[in-house]
């Protein structure tokens, strides 16, 4: 699992002339694999490029200054890199970046140092800490567009504008063959133009990850992908896959949840510790491996 973690260093995206400078931390395999200084157009560049399995944030309000720049944001990232809110957990309520670090044993070395913080940031999005942050619904939107103006005319407008028209016409069925290969259902509306098709759009039912088709423009022609939007943000604690510790305490028999990761929550340290001290027998059996 990669997880991009960042924290800013300087400037704001609600600032005109200081935009935002981001330290970034690459997890991958339980390991640090870079740091980084990115602006945040080149943070954008890079997840496209690498396309993490998530982006971890403290706060929102680092990478936009709305709901709607939010959304503008998302809509950049690809389809299957989701962007986690690690202060904000399985009860929805705000925590501070150290509580979080604290509740999975993580000292967070200097919280005045945005590479410390995006480091702690980053491993506790890859132990299951935060919330996902959705923004957008099961629907999509597929629209082919004309990517050049016909001009005022002339003696080959007639013929430009087919040319240009065809071409639309022809991405648009392009597509529409791909969707219905997936068993996608949609519905089509068309704009007529001379010789083929100004504009086509497919509303979608299926979200982003579903949909078969990529944007992009040629000379004649252009494609554009939106997810539909929903009313408001919405988060999503994270789960991960949950193994049983099995534990027999004398003369009972206790059955606990244990998270998927070496560094388990104190409480359950401190319910382990609180049953030796009864100088009762406590054994436990797992199948969970904390050498992998």
């Amino acid at each position: 699992m990669k997880i991009f973690g960042i924290d800013i260093i300087g400037g704001s995206v609600r600032s005109r002339t200081r935009k935002p400078v981001f330290a970034l931390t690459v997890r991958d395999a339980g390991e640090i694999k870079d740091t980084a200084e990115v602006s945040l157009y080149r943070l954008i560049r890079r997840i496209n490029a690498e396309q993490p399995d998530s982006l971890a944030v403290d706060s929102l309000q680092e990478i936009s200054q709305n709901v709607q720049d939010l959304v503008a944001f998302m809509q950049m990232l690809p389809p299957a890199t989701k962007v986690v809110l690690v202060t904000r957990g399985m009860h929805q309520e705000p925590e501070s970046l150290q509580q979080v670090a604290a509740r999975y044993n993580i000292r967070l070395q200097n919280k005045l140092d945005p590479y410390s913080e995006s480091k702690t940031i980053a491993h506790v999005a890859e132990l299951g800490a935060g919330s996902e942050v959705i923004v957008f619904d099961d629907t999509c939107g597929i629209t082919v567009s004309r990517n050049r103006s016909l001009g005022k005319g002339g003696w080959s407008q007639n013929r430009y504008a087919r040319k240009v028209n065809g071409a639309v016409l022809v991405k648009s069925r392009e597509i529409e063959s791909r969707l219905k290969e997936k068993g996608l259902r949609f519905e089509k509306t068309e704009y007529a133009g001379f010789g083929g098709m100004k504009r086509v759009h497919f509303h979608v039912f299926a979200g982003r990850k579903q949909i078969p088709v990529q944007a992009g423009r040629s000379m004649d022609y252009q494609v554009r992908i939106a997810a539909g939007r929903l009313d408001k943000i919405r988060f999503v604690s994270k789960r991960f896959p949950i193994h049983y510790l099995k534990m027999a305490y004398h003369p009972y028999e206790i059955r606990l949840q244990l998270p998927l990761h070496k560094q388990a929550p104190s409480q359950y340290l401190m319910l382990l510790i609180s049953l030796e001290l009864h100088n009762r027998p406590l054994f436990f059996l797992s199948d969970l491996d904390y050498n992998k």
